[in-house]
């Protein structure tokens, strides 16, 4: 759902970890606009530059010289490289592809922008891992139409779904880790201490239905219908 740290843990948290273990790493990151793309990579490069970080991987630092709004690079010769949808990547690869938000909800409804989104994707990002074996690729989203990129990517297949409904509409095993894993019953809510269940009804009510079960249930579905009842 919006709000729930998707950004701080995938596009900030994560590369720095990556980076800590392995300065070597090379990271792309695409949101749906240069300035948001920015403002991620500077949170990123804010932990990356504290104190208590560089006493935890003292092995990672940024090289001076290059490090710039779009892209740090560390003395290792790893980067974060921060882009945009349609932005340039002449040239560019990385082991990492992040995708976090390539498409504004207000945008969704309109075939011609989630059309530029998807072939974007399939004519310049999938070909941009530099080993096709090994390297990933994460897209990171609430969903927001039934055939958004991640709509299109899910019926493609070969991918692993995590997907986080702020009401469960049935139970989840949800994977943390190596032999780690969380349990959802039916009808458990995503963060209580936030967003109890009685508020997201209140929500669901002053959305729609079809915002509603998209954004927050990631149940995309046409317009007049929903999931949670």
């Amino acid at each position: 759902p919006p709000r729930s740290l998707k950004s701080i843990a995938v596009s900030v948290a994560f590369p720095a970890y990556v980076l800590g273990r392995d300065p070597r790493q090379k990271i792309v990151c695409v949101s749906y606009s240069h300035e948001l793309a920015y403002k991620h990579a500077r949170d990123c490069r804010a932990l990356i530059e504290a104190a208590w970080y560089r006493a935890i991987f003292p092995r990672t630092r940024i090289d001076r010289d290059k490090n710039t709004q779009a892209e740090f690079v560390t003395t290792r010769k790893g980067f974060r490289l921060a882009t945009s949808v349609l932005g340039t990547l002449l040239g560019r690869g990385g082991n990492i592809l992040i995708l976090d938000d390539v498409l504004k909800p207000d945008e969704a409804l309109f075939d011609v922008q989630r059309a530029r989104v998807i072939e974007w994707y399939r004519g310049t990002l999938a070909t941009r891992t530099d080993d096709k074996t090994r390297d990933i690729t994460i897209v990171i989203q609430q969903r927001i139409h039934e055939e958004d990129l991640v709509g299109v990517l899910l019926e493609q297949g070969g991918w692993t779904h995590l997907n986080l409904p702020a009401i469960a509409e049935e139970a989840q095993i949800i994977p943390l880790g190596p032999h780690l894993v969380h349990l959802r019953a039916q009808g458990d809510v995503l963060h209580p201490a936030r967003e109890p269940y009685e508020a997201l009804v209140r929500l669901k009510t002053e959305m729609g239905s079809y915002a509603f079960a998209a954004q927050y249930q990631q149940s995309p579905a046409p317009r007049g219908g929903g999931t949670v009842k």
